[in-house]
């Protein structure tokens, strides 16, 4: 039996998701920004409807939230909600980097070093897109090698209501820029020298930043 093709609508709708979903992972926008119906479908060149279901469906997965006039707001997490998201981020990626343990090559390592050095450097610059880019590529390469996508998903999920604070807490950070990577300089050492229970403790203090920050 021929399968039916996919409406090129519908096609339109999964890549716009795909889209937003990695900047809001990313940090691309911040908490209170406004997502226009009308705006999003001139910037991908389509119509109304492949953006209203993009939107529709990040709204079901509470990343952005209804407004008037046709658009969404990325929501302003209250502390509460915040630190509950950070706490649940913790719990997974711990468990996700014990699972992923055994399977990290030299090779994976070395990168994770370089990405680690990079988002030092961003860090200096106060380039936050670019950390938070690097950020992303370093934790997902870790998880990748977990062999649960469903465990991915569960974790990307988490880092779209989560990115928009993450980089709005980076601006408005106070600490030195070398505090905000330390962890994933301990996590790369962990890694290298094979304590399971460091690296455990470092995963833990990289997300537990959130839960502190939002927290007080």
């Amino acid at each position: 039996m021929n399968e039916q093709p996919v409406p090129k609508e519908l096609s339109f709708s999964d890549s716009i998701y795909k889209d937003l979903k990695s900047r809001l992972m990313l940090g691309g926008y911040l908490p209170g920004d406004r997502l226009s119906m009308r705006k999003l479908a001139l910037e991908f060149g389509t119509s109304s409807m492949p953006v209203r279901e993009a939107l529709k469906r990040l709204a079901s997965e509470r990343a952005i939230q209804s407004a008037a006039a046709k658009a969404y707001n990325v929501p302003i997490l209250s502390n509460k909600r915040a630190t509950d998201l950070f706490v649940l981020r913790g719990l997974l990626e711990i468990a996700a980097a014990e699972a992923a343990y055994s399977s990290l090559t030299t090779k994976i390592t070395d990168e994770l070093s370089g990405l680690s050095d990079r988002m030092g450097a961003h860090l200096k610059l106060r380039d936050f897109p670019a950390y938070m880019a690097d950020n992303y590529r370093f934790h997902f390469l870790i998880y990748g090698q977990v062999g649960n996508p469903d465990m991915v998903f569960m974790i990307q999920q988490l880092w779209m209501q989560t990115g928009p604070s993450l980089h709005l807490g980076l601006q408005k950070s106070i600490s030195p820029a070398e505090n905000w990577n330390s962890e994933h300089v301990r996590l790369v050492d962990a890694l290298t020298t094979g304590d399971p229970s460091d690296v455990a403790k470092a995963m833990h203090d990289d997300v537990a930043w959130g839960t502190n920050f939002y927290s007080n």
